[in-house]
């Protein structure tokens, strides 16, 4: 009976061992997979922060936006499969601000490890400053070394870590980051168009010439911790009084990014800009990722906006009718059809309802290809200057009659477009556009971004894409150049400076104009829509409304694909429910010798810096990406 108890003991013990082996075993294969997600950045998160989390989600939603294979990795579950044996070569990581500033020792000393062997990093601002107990490090950050400067010392500077300050930078790097001409300024621009202190403007950074401003007189100064000025860093921008706002470090056999910007906590701000153009920056300047582009065919693509406000811009419409403006692909073509704009009772507006003239200039704009849509509530001003998130009641009722007017003049139609009048766009009209179908509008926030999915704190506005404008400065449209008193010379650059940053970029961008400021600015807004028509004749442009750039979005967004390594080659393969028309990747010369097309439909095309790949349909493709040797 003794002899029996002790071998079901021993049974049950040996059971419970082989249980606990085949967990670990278990556990160390989920983590050893998850680490080494081949090609793909993992976004550090902390261990109890759900995948689905909205700041984290703020970040999933950028990468599909810009093109970037990322997934959320829990630190913990990634430190594992270092430990199990994922190759540090093929790491490529990032630590986000905000939401992540408390790690161990131990995850620093991986991070760190992991770069020294060929990894790639990239940090932002106070990710990881601080340790699991939520105290700073003694001296410097610890990830100081790795990142090649001094940052986060608060036994020096106490509550006076961080400096409030303008940022400067190259032309050439602004770009590489997204940010359009006009979201960066010259001294001279800046001096006419901000409040930047002028003995800022004054001093000579041959490095560092320009400057990055916001849709406001006001200068646009961000919050960056205090840096020392290392040499022999690849500092990509900095400060106004000096301290590095981003840069490059090599560490070892790898690479490590300084983002010294609150990238996170920016986009739930509307300034998604950053956020955006670093990651962007990160997976295909750093880690030399393949970009799925986010244009149709890969084509830079013009969004012409144009607001109609009230009774007048018809007759001025007619001029750019003659002039030809209207000549040149699909634009989005807004309308305010009230019978008044300051004021109920002031007769100042289109009243679209018995204005024939207006309505036959709608049928004309339609013939022409152009989408109509809504230009908020009935009367302009009224609604631009009155509505706000406390009187829907008021307010929501005018945006009921525009619509029905325009639906009116649109065949029935209602329209799947919306700006705001003065910008103006209070919390419950997103809600309103969510109920109407409205799948494009117009926004101030965010501005020189591409389209995107607008955040407003930790809520996303899923239903519909948001199309931020460009600006100069504190101007936008012709008519607050006029308020400048802006020559028509620098209007006209400007527009210039836009149409080649589109072509260069193969993006998506709005710019947007009422008609009596595009007539008082006519040579530099034909010049811009005849570049932007040369670059069409190229093969290299487009012009799109507003609803069609939407609708390829969406079906962009359904797109999934990765890459594997298959010797000495990788393989990308991408597949979408419907079809693949009209999606293009970009590949880097420097990772990629040459593409061959395996299975599915695609044109293969070199340019200066990579190779193109536009899908010319079907579900599934794949790719053979032959590694540079």
């Amino acid at each position: 009976m003794n002899k029996l108890l002790r071998w079901k003991k021993w049974l049950a013990a040996s059971a419970l061992v082989l249980c606990v082996l085949a967990a670990i075993a278990w556990h160390q294969s989920r983590s050893l997979r998850a680490s080494q997600h081949y090609a793909t950045i993992s976004l550090l998160i902390p261990d109890r922060m759900a995948t689905d989390a909205p700041e984290v989600a703020i970040w999933r939603q950028a990468a599909r936006e810009r093109g970037v294979l990322l997934r959320p990795l829990a630190i913990s579950e990634w430190m594992r499969g270092i430990h199990y044996g994922a190759p540090a070569a093929q790491q490529s990581v990032i630590l986000p601000d905000t939401f992540h500033r408390n790690i161990s020792d131990a995850a620093v000393q991986t991070l760190i490890d992991v770069v020294h062997a060929g990894g790639q990093a990239m940090v932002v601002q106070d990710g990881g400053l601080l340790d699991e107990r939520g105290y700073y490090n003694k001296g410097s950050s610890r990830l100081s070394q790795m990142l090649g400067l001094r940052y986060g010392d608060y036994d020096t500077f106490k509550d006076q870590l961080s400096d409030y300050e303008e940022i400067r930078g190259a032309p050439a790097t602004m770009e590489l980051l997204g940010i359009p001409p006009g979201r960066y300024l010259d001294a001279k621009a800046a001096a006419k168009l901000t409040a930047i202190d002028p003995a800022e403007l004054a001093q000579q950074e041959p490095a560092f010439p320009s400057f990055i401003a916001g849709y406001t007189k006001d200068s646009q100064r961000f919050t960056v911790l205090k840096t020392d000025r290392p040499s022999g860093l690849q500092v990509l921008l900095q400060s106004s009084n000096g301290d590095v706002v981003a840069s490059v470090n090599r560490w070892g056999k790898g690479q490590a990014m300084f983002i010294n910007l609150p990238l996170t906590y920016l986009l739930e701000r509307t300034d998604g800009i950053f956020l955006h153009g670093f990651l962007a920056y990160f997976a295909h300047q750093v880690v030399q990722q393949p970009a799925l582009l986010s244009a149709p065919d890969g084509k830079g693509a013009l969004v012409l906006n144009w607001h109609n406000d009230d009774g007048k811009a018809i007759g001025y419409l007619h001029e750019l009718q003659e002039a030809g403006i209207f000549d040149h692909g699909h634009q989005s073509m807004h309308f305010t059809a009230g019978p008044d704009v300051n004021k109920p009772g002031d007769g100042l507006g289109m009243d679209l309802d018995y204005n024939e003239d207006a309505q036959q200039m709608i049928q004309k704009l339609l013939s022409q290809g152009h989408t109509i849509g809504n230009h908020g509530g009935w009367i302009h001003n009224y609604f631009g200057d009155g509505a706000s998130d406390s009187n829907s009641d008021d307010f929501m009722p005018l945006l009921d009659l525009n619509n029905a007017a325009v639906t009116k003049a649109n065949h029935g139609q209602q329209p799947k477009e919306y700006s705001a009048p003065n910008g103006n766009t209070p919390l419950w009209t997103y809600d309103w556009m969510a109920e109407h179908g409205v799948q494009a509008f117009y926004t101030v926030a965010n501005v020189g971004m591409p389209p995107t999915r607008q955040w407003l704190g930790t809520r996303q506005i899923h239903q519909s894409w948001a199309f931020p404008v460009l600006t100069y400065g504190q101007v936008a449209s012709a008519e607050e150049a006029s308020f400048q008193k802006m020559p028509t010379e620098e209007f006209g650059a400007w527009l210039q400076q836009v149409a080649r940053f589109i072509e260069q970029t193969r993006s998506i961008r709005l710019s947007y104009f009422h008609p009596i400021g595009a007539v008082g600015y006519l040579p530099a807004v034909k010049a811009y829509i005849d570049s932007m028509q040369a670059c069409v004749d190229r093969a290299q442009c487009q012009f799109i409304s507003m609803t069609e750039a939407a609708d390829f979005l969406s079906r962009r967004d359904q797109v999934e694909w990765s890459l594997q390594a298959q010797g000495n080659a990788d393989v990308l393969s991408a597949r979408h429910p419907q079809s693949l028309a009209d999606m293009a990747w970009t590949l880097p010369r420097k990772k990629y010798a040459a593409v061959q097309v395996q299975a599915g439909q695609a044109q293969v095309q070199a340019t200066d810096d990579g190779w193109l790949v536009r899908a010319q349909g079907g579900q599934e493709l794949r790719l053979e990406l032959r590694r540079q040797p």
